[in-house]
């Protein structure tokens, strides 16, 4: 009997963890889930929620009662997601995820982030992990059926969102800063194009081949990113073409610059001087 118990007790566990690995849109629910996503600028928003619906149910202050935190959705607490950093109501969010909860109340609803973002409903709901929370006046809407959450008024750094049900809405607005976002972008897209062409300048002084097309690639990479790195790869080319003059004043750049942004110089230091030894006399240039 004991060993039948055993044997139940542990199909009924990993039953339990295999359900609760699902993902939330593939299980049915009652109230279904739902998420919508919204690029603002080149920041990505996303909510995802389930949905009750009112079914003839009276909602405010009765199946949703004021003064008490809600999930402002069923099931698993509502999330939003922010690729970028956001603005909402002057405080900076930053990117990550987020419950979303509410407290209803017939004149004025408080609005929350929360940082525990996986959580059931607000049954486990911990005010110190709050993040944001502002008011919001209630507004009077067409009937919604099923709860819902939408984006509209889109602009380049701005979207209104807005939470709807029965005959309420809730909507706030998020702003992003694209301007820096943009030039955040532009600027990872200029240090992956130098780490590549650097890459290259790197292959033809390995495989000791092609050097002047090292130097076009390493030039590329300095013009994108003048770092004392490439500046040493730069004299390492000149000096494996036997270019001693552009090597080593390429070098003492590179080591000047190297010692001004904190870069431990000293073994390439030992290669420059070494090829200070391989220097032309005066007056020839080799």
């Amino acid at each position: 009997m004991k060993k039948i118990a055993s044997v139940l007790f542990t199909v009924i566990v990993a039953a339990s963890i295999v359900f609760a690995q699902q993902s939330p849109s593939k299980l049915l629910r009652v109230s279904p889930y739902a998420s919508v996503t919204q690029t603002i600028g080149i920041a990505e928003a996303t909510i995802t929620y389930h949905r009750p619906g009112v079914k003839g149910r009276e909602i405010w202050n009765k199946l949703v009662p004021f003064g008490q935190v809600w999930r402002a959705g069923a099931n698993n607490a509502t999330v939003f997601s922010f690729s970028e950093d956001v603005q909402i109501n002057g405080t900076t969010l930053k990117a990550g995820k987020y419950s979303f909860f509410v407290i209803p109340n017939e004149t004025e609803w408080t609005v929350i982030f929360n940082s525990f973002a996986d959580q059931w409903g607000a049954y486990t709901y911990d005010s110190t992990k709050n993040v944001l929370s502002f008011t919001v006046k209630p507004e009077q809407a067409p009937h919604e059926e099923w709860l819902s959450y939408s984006f509209s008024e889109l602009g380049v750094s701005s979207a209104k969102v807005s939470l709807r049900w029965e005959k309420v809405a809730i909507p706030f607005v998020i702003n992003t800063n694209t301007v820096d976002n943009v030039t955040k972008l532009e600027n990872s897209y200029k240090m992956q194009a130098a780490q590549q062409a650097a890459l290259l300048a790197r292959f033809s002084l390995d495989s000791k081949s092609d050097y002047e097309g090292g130097l076009k690639s390493i030039d590329r990479a300095l013009a994108l990113n003048p770092s004392w790195g490439y500046l040493s790869v730069k004299a390492q080319l000149y000096a494996a073409m036997e270019k001693f003059v552009d090597a080593v004043k390429t070098g003492e750049q590179a080591i000047e610059t190297g010692k001004k942004s904190g870069a431990n110089t000293s073994s390439f230091e030992t290669m420059v001087a070494d090829w200070k030894t391989k220097l032309p006399a005066k007056g020839k240039k080799k």
